[in-house]
């Protein structure tokens, strides 16, 4: 029977310090704290500080694995749009390469193709005074001096020095460089020639006083001096000036071609003096 009290007191007492622990929990922070409550902090104190402890280091190694997974995920993901992005930069300047290939292509096809051989700009003068371009077509290709460089859309230069496997090539814009010319419709005579003053213009002068020259008209090789074919286009007047002298006239005339653009050109072999478009 005593057993039985005994329990009962003992249960009684353990659940008065578990309600009282868990009032020292939940009630606001006092001032004043008694015995009983001090006693209490002092024995439970410890075990908080540890169960802190462990939910804290549980908690941190839970979310690095979640952070870890995801940070791996989004570098993968990351790394993958790089490179998708890569090969679409790729397949967009294929898609511009088969573009001007097929242009160019179907240019020679409406020529004599034998005469028209395809090269690739592998360099540039950087220099401001002199304006050339290296091919890589040489002396192996057929490659002569002063062959005649073109485009569909126009005359681009002649070739200055030839090596075995390249050529350089003097284009129509450097100030050296002289074309015999024709305004296409009035076919008033003229020579080209290429401007120093780097603005892309190039001069057209000897321009008689008499003739009626006007902007927007079409400016064509000649075929005088033996080097270019007759028929080629230049460029289109953009204005008309009287020389110092008074004499003659000169124009300003914007090339055909586009020379801070070229990749790819045709060298033609062995012209003869005759026309391209024959």
């Amino acid at each position: 029977m005593r057993r039985k009290w005994w329990k009962r007191i003992l249960a009684a007492a353990v659940l008065i310090a578990v309600l009282i622990a868990a009032m020292f929990v939940t009630v606001p922070e006092r001032k004043e704290l008694t015995v009983l409550e001090s006693a209490l902090r002092d024995v439970v104190a410890p075990v908080q500080t540890g169960l802190t402890v462990v939910s804290e280091e549980a908690l941190s190694r839970i979310r690095s694995v979640f952070t870890l997974g995801r940070s791996a995920e989004t570098e993968e993901l990351r790394e993958r749009m790089r490179d998708l992005e890569g090969e679409l930069v790729l397949l967009e300047e294929f898609r511009l390469e088969n573009e001007r290939l097929r242009a160019l292509l179907e240019y020679r096809d409406s020529q004599d193709q034998s005469r028209l051989l395809l090269a690739r700009v592998i360099g540039r003068d950087p220099g401001n005074w002199f304006s050339t371009i290296r091919l890589n077509r040489g002396a192996q290709d057929g490659v002569r001096q002063d062959a005649v460089v073109v485009l569909p859309s126009g005359l681009v230069g002649r070739v200055l020095a030839v090596a075995e496997h390249s050529s350089d090539v003097l284009l129509i814009t450097d100030a050296r460089s002289g074309v015999g010319t024709l305004v296409q419709d009035t076919r008033v005579p003229g020579v080209v020639k290429g401007s120093l003053d780097r603005s892309g213009h190039l001069h057209m002068s000897y321009l008689t006083r008499e003739e009626h020259i006007v902007p927007n008209q079409a400016v064509v090789t000649s075929g005088l001096g033996g080097v270019f074919p007759k028929g080629i286009p230049v460029g289109r007047i953009v204005s008309v000036s009287d020389d110092p002298s008074g004499l003659t006239r000169s124009a300003q005339v914007v090339p055909m071609v586009d020379f801070d653009h070229l990749e790819e050109v045709f060298i033609v072999l062995d012209n003869g003096g005759h026309s391209v478009a024959e």
